[in-house]
Protein backbone atom coordinates (compact mmCIF):
# COMPACT_ATOMS: atom_id res chain seq x y z
CA UNK A 1 0.00 0.00 0.00
CA UNK A 2 1.08 3.39 -1.17
CA UNK A 3 -0.22 6.66 0.08
CA UNK A 4 0.19 9.88 -2.31
CA UNK A 5 -0.40 13.95 -2.08
CA UNK A 6 -1.72 15.33 -5.14
CA UNK A 7 -1.67 18.87 -5.75
CA UNK A 8 -3.88 19.79 -8.82
CA UNK A 9 -3.95 23.27 -10.31
CA UNK A 10 -6.55 24.33 -13.09
CA UNK A 11 -10.18 24.75 -13.03
CA UNK A 12 -10.85 22.78 -10.53
CA UNK A 13 -12.90 24.15 -7.80
CA UNK A 14 -17.20 24.91 -8.58
CA UNK A 15 -17.20 22.52 -11.28
CA UNK A 16 -18.25 19.40 -9.89
CA UNK A 17 -14.26 18.13 -9.59
CA UNK A 18 -14.61 16.57 -6.06
CA UNK A 19 -17.19 14.37 -6.74
CA UNK A 20 -16.11 13.51 -10.38
CA UNK A 21 -12.62 12.46 -8.58
CA UNK A 22 -14.59 10.88 -5.55
CA UNK A 23 -16.41 8.67 -8.19
CA UNK A 24 -12.87 7.38 -10.47
CA UNK A 25 -11.08 6.73 -7.13
CA UNK A 26 -13.66 4.83 -5.63
CA UNK A 27 -13.82 2.52 -9.10
CA UNK A 28 -10.72 2.18 -9.06
CA UNK A 29 -10.87 0.77 -5.40
CA UNK A 30 -8.32 3.74 -4.00
CA UNK A 31 -8.92 4.78 -0.87
CA UNK A 32 -8.74 9.07 0.63
CA UNK A 33 -10.13 11.98 0.27
CA UNK A 34 -10.51 15.36 -1.83
CA UNK A 35 -10.43 18.93 -0.63
CA UNK A 36 -10.53 22.71 -2.09
CA UNK A 37 -7.80 24.50 -1.29
CA UNK A 38 -7.74 28.39 -0.49
CA UNK A 39 -5.29 28.69 -3.75
CA UNK A 40 -7.89 27.44 -5.65
CA UNK A 41 -6.01 24.55 -5.83
CA UNK A 42 -7.95 20.66 -4.55
CA UNK A 43 -5.61 18.52 -2.61
CA UNK A 44 -6.24 14.97 -3.59
CA UNK A 45 -4.43 12.08 -0.99
CA UNK A 46 -4.27 8.53 -2.61
CA UNK A 47 -4.04 5.26 -0.53
CA UNK A 48 -3.48 1.71 -2.88
CA UNK A 49 -1.32 -0.03 -4.81
CA UNK A 50 1.09 1.63 -7.02
CA UNK A 51 -0.10 0.30 -10.21
CA UNK A 52 -3.46 2.29 -8.85
CA UNK A 53 -1.91 5.12 -8.53
CA UNK A 54 -0.54 5.36 -11.52
CA UNK A 55 -3.48 4.44 -13.27
CA UNK A 56 -5.37 7.29 -11.64
CA UNK A 57 -3.01 9.87 -12.44
CA UNK A 58 -3.21 9.12 -16.12
CA UNK A 59 -6.84 8.53 -16.31
CA UNK A 60 -7.98 11.23 -14.51
CA UNK A 61 -8.21 13.96 -17.20
CA UNK A 62 -10.30 11.66 -18.84
CA UNK A 63 -13.31 11.24 -16.15
CA UNK A 64 -13.63 14.53 -15.14
CA UNK A 65 -16.70 17.08 -15.16
CA UNK A 66 -16.78 18.52 -18.33
CA UNK A 67 -16.54 21.60 -16.74
CA UNK A 68 -12.95 21.03 -15.12
CA UNK A 69 -9.69 21.22 -16.81
CA UNK A 70 -6.70 20.37 -15.10
CA UNK A 71 -3.25 22.66 -15.68
CA UNK A 72 -0.74 20.80 -13.54
CA UNK A 73 -0.41 17.92 -11.22
CA UNK A 74 1.88 17.38 -8.14
CA UNK A 75 2.51 14.81 -6.56
CA UNK A 76 4.30 13.64 -3.26
CA UNK A 77 4.77 10.79 -0.75
CA UNK A 78 3.41 10.25 2.08
CA UNK A 79 4.88 8.14 4.47
CA UNK A 80 3.68 6.81 7.82
CA UNK A 81 0.16 7.51 6.98
CA UNK A 82 -2.33 5.80 8.68
CA UNK A 83 -4.92 3.24 7.05
CA UNK A 84 -7.70 5.10 5.32
CA UNK A 85 -11.23 3.58 4.43
CA UNK A 86 -13.25 4.36 1.55
CA UNK A 87 -13.06 7.71 -0.80
CA UNK A 88 -14.03 11.16 0.81
CA UNK A 89 -15.18 14.35 -0.16
CA UNK A 90 -14.14 16.99 2.62
CA UNK A 91 -15.29 20.65 2.91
Amino acid sequence: METVKLTIHGRVQGVGFRWSVQTFATALKLNGDVANNADGSVTIHLQGTPEQITTFKAKLPHHLSPFAKITEITQEISSNSPKMADFHVLY
